[in-house]
């Protein structure tokens, strides 16, 4: 196979280390003999079939380190759902620019698109290959101890729901609902409870799709934590699901779905809040980080930063050995390896639920074994001192 070029893709959506995995695999590649240019593709899988491509070859060490601590996706990214004469459109692009390795950095769709773009060249008998690297707030991707991107947001989460519990009990509400992203799988949801500390602290109640939601058993706890100490912080993932499966909200009008086809997500913290209030008559707000729970910078976890580039790295050592058709997963903290191959099949079309021995059916919604997992990769969070307590 011939030498060739390199491209680098971003697809689905970003993350506060998602650049610092395309700085690694641009830095790696450029420190490797015979390994050409380096491309990137503008707006994911679609600059890939319009030909739409950025030269990253030429990029200084200064623009790297400032990438690598640059949230979002300086490619740009998609969920672009390719044609079939998309796909030889692509193959064409690839043939001439002479593309024979290709780094997809994503999520579990990207993964599907990359293992699809590796069995479009061959059987357009153009030999490529392809590695990806997982990148997903959503900490869904199977095979692979954690997700760069998870660790960040989970922080985030995790900081502001202690954050907002003082802000609540210093001024009881007396409820906030706080709505946190996550689909179909409630990792950062769960993530939430390593703010608590004590049994007072934030958060009381957490509702994740991977456990049934009950009405009357939440407006049932709900009162009694509010009765017992005036306030109460709620946290809930967009996808909660109730018993029979269906979504607790979900827009699903034609023009609010994404380019998947997916009904929005977001809007469960309102609609619970607005159930607070009818059925126990108490004021309750809701808040929702959205996007910002996923962009900061400020609040990246140091493990999620190191795994970022880790797995970049490791993308183009892969490459160099010869892999093709695998994604770098990351083993648990503590294996002296760090990373092991595993082939694209094994990822592409499936999703990690947080397990089922780590959920339970009390307030918080995750064992101990949860948050002995979470902690060390979201590091630190910042403590206050106690509130003052009451006169009795």
């Amino acid at each position: 196979m011939s030498a060739g070029n390199l491209m680098i893709v971003q697809g689905g959506g970003p993350t506060a280390v998602f650049n610092a995995s395309l700085a690694s695999v641009v830095s790696e590649a450029d420190s490797q003999p015979g390994l050409g240019k380096i491309f990137g593709a503008r707006s994911g899988t679609k600059g890939l079939v319009d030909g739409d491509v950025v030269d990253l070859t030429a990029l200084s060490a200064e623009q790297l380190a400032t990438l690598r601590v640059s949230p979002g996706a300086a490619l740009g990214s998609s969920r672009f759902s390719p044609t079939d004469d998309d796909m030889q459109r692509m193959v064409e692009h690839l043939r001439r620019l002479d593309v024979r390795r290709l780094v997809f950095i994503g999520g579990n769709g990207t993964m599907r698109g990359a293992q699809l773009v590796s069995g479009v060249c061959r059987a357009a008998d153009f030999e490529v290959q392809v590695i990806g690297v997982p990148k997903t707030v959503d900490n869904d991707i199977a095979v692979t101890d954690r997700c760069p991107g998870y660790a960040s947001a989970a922080r985030y989460i995790a900081q502001s729901t202690r954050d907002l519990g003082m802000d609540v009990r210093g001024l009881p509400q007396p409820v906030t609902v706080l709505e946190t992203m996550g689909r179909s799988v409630g990792w950062l949801a769960a993530a939430t409870t390593l703010a608590k500390s004590a049994e007072e602290d934030a958060p009381h109640l957490v509702y994740l799709p991977e456990t049934p939601f009950r009405k009357e058993q939440f407006l049932s706890a709900l009162d009694d934590i509010v009765t017992r100490q005036g306030w109460a912080v709620v946290v809930v993932s967009e996808g909660a699901r109730n018993a029979d499966g269906s979504m607790v909200y979900a827009l699903n009008d034609p023009s609010h779905m994404d380019p998947l086809k997916r009904p929005m997500t977001g809007g469960v913290g309102q609609f619970l809040a607005g159930m607070v209030g009818e059925n126990l008559k108490i004021r309750c707000r809701s808040e929702k980080p959205g996007l910002l729970g996923r962009s900061s910078i400020a609040l990246v976890s140091a493990q999620d930063q190191r795994d970022a580039e880790l797995t970049g790295r490791a993308a183009v050592k892969a490459l160099l050995a010869g892999e093709t058709e695998k994604m770098v997963s990351l083993l648990p903290l503590g294996d002296a390896r760090e990373t092991e191959l595993v082939p694209l099949h094994a990822v592409a079309g499936h999703e990690k639920t947080i397990p089922v021995e780590w959920l339970t059916d009390g307030p918080l919604a995750v064992t101990d074994a949860f948050r002995e997992y979470a902690a060390p990769l979201i590091g630190e969070l910042h403590s206050y001192s106690a509130p003052f307590p009451r006169n009795t």
